[in-house]
């Protein structure tokens, strides 16, 4: 009975407390609500650090100080920036908040939202970033004309940048109508970032036209009119690119 009790004693001295505060540091709940009250970067520490590489952005939200690019200030800030945006205009996306009883549950996303870059890099944005625009109308050949995922269109063109010249128009295009990704996110990324990229591409084998002399025109540029330009048959290419800028068409470098 002695060394029962002994044991029961011990029992009591040393588990009990660390079981109660094991519990009770389960139940202590942060604050959802908008503000540095959750830290995303204790899940999310290796998105922060790419993000800290980002130049412009890494300020935005107050990621980092202005005037001290080392001095990290607001992590929760810089994430809530870009996703717990709000399409202003096309609806907004409600997000849970509030803390304990109060809590609200999200509407359309529990904590945080993917977010198209044409968010901010639009015409007309809500937010002061430099527009992506230049391109035709993306829109105009996608079934219901808007982005099938986000259900909005977004201003990729105004009545002075009118993007008719546009080279990446098609890939703009494309990348709206593939849902993987937000609106043109895809093409946004493979271009903007460091992402690695491969692309099979079919390009015209040869390119054909006559040539027809014409003594009248002097020299120079030349005597030969040209005329019927073709594309004759099609090669398929794959090229590989990585994050450093690297590319070659066997492997990726």
């Amino acid at each position: 009975m002695v060394l029962m009790a002994i044991a029961v004693v011990a029992i009591g001295t040393f588990a009990l407390p660390s079981t109660v505060s094991l519990f009770s540091g389960q139940h202590t709940w942060y604050d959802i609500s908008t503000g540095e009250k959750l830290p995303c970067i204790k899940c999310h520490a290796d998105i922060y650090e790419e993000y800290l590489k980002t130049g412009a952005h890494a300020k935005l939200g107050g990621g980092l100080n202005s005037s001290d690019n080392a001095n990290i200030t607001k992590p929760n800030d810089a994430c809530y920036a870009c996703h717990r945006v709000v399409y202003t205009n096309r609806g907004n996306i409600a997000y849970a908040n509030g803390s304990g009883p109060a809590s609200i549950p999200g509407r359309e996303a529990h904590a945080a939202s993917t977010v198209a870059c044409m968010a901010c890099h639009e015409f007309n944005a809500s937010y002061t970033a430099p527009p992506a625009g230049g391109f035709s109308d993306p829109y105009v050949n996608i079934s219901d004309n808007k982005d099938p995922v986000t259900g909005f269109k977004f201003n990729y063109t105004n009545t002075t940048l009118l993007g008719g010249h546009a080279a990446h128009q098609g890939f703009v295009v494309g990348a709206i109508n593939d849902t993987r990704m937000e609106d043109a996110n895809e093409a946004c990324i493979a271009c903007h970032t460091q992402i690695p990229v491969k692309i099979t591409w079919t390009h015209a084998y040869s390119l054909e036209f006559n040539a027809t002399y014409n003594e009248s025109l002097s020299l120079p540029p030349t005597h030969f009119d040209t005329s019927n330009y073709t594309a004759n048959g099609t090669v398929v290419v794959d090229s590989y690119g990585n994050e450093t800028g690297a590319a070659n068409t066997t492997h990726f470098p």
